[in-house]
């Protein structure tokens, strides 16, 4: 379960980058994840939700625990589709843009994934 929290929190992060995760964001999120890892428990991505808005970790701390580029691509895709789900321009997304500089992945490998 751990593997599937950080997915989750990346995209959290990404998400919160304007400084809201709506409504929108938080179903889409849910949806996407249940969609991607269907023997998570909603309970656990409702908690995953609340103890990220707890923690206070930089956005390496949440990228170094994605090590697998199939994993990261994974995340991004997750990360992009809750982001835009309240209709906000994502290639204005500082922490979007940050979390694929760390990797070093384009839109290219995102988009071809």
């Amino acid at each position: 379960m751990v593997y599937e929290e950080n997915i989750i929190k990346i995209a959290l992060y990404v998400a919160c980058n304007d400084g809201v995760f709506s409504e929108e964001e938080e179903n889409q999120l849910v949806k996407l994840s249940l969609k991607t890892f269907p023997s998570v428990d909603p309970m656990k991505i409702d908690f995953w939700i609340d103890e990220f808005f707890e923690e206070d970790l930089l956005l390496e701390n949440y990228c170094d625990k994605i090590s697998g580029v199939e994993d990261r691509l994974i995340a991004l895709k997750i990360a992009i589709e809750t982001a835009s789900a309240d209709g906000l321009e994502l290639k204005e997304n500082l922490a979007l843009s940050r979390v694929m500089n760390y990797w070093n992945i384009s839109w290219e490998e995102i988009i071809s994934a």
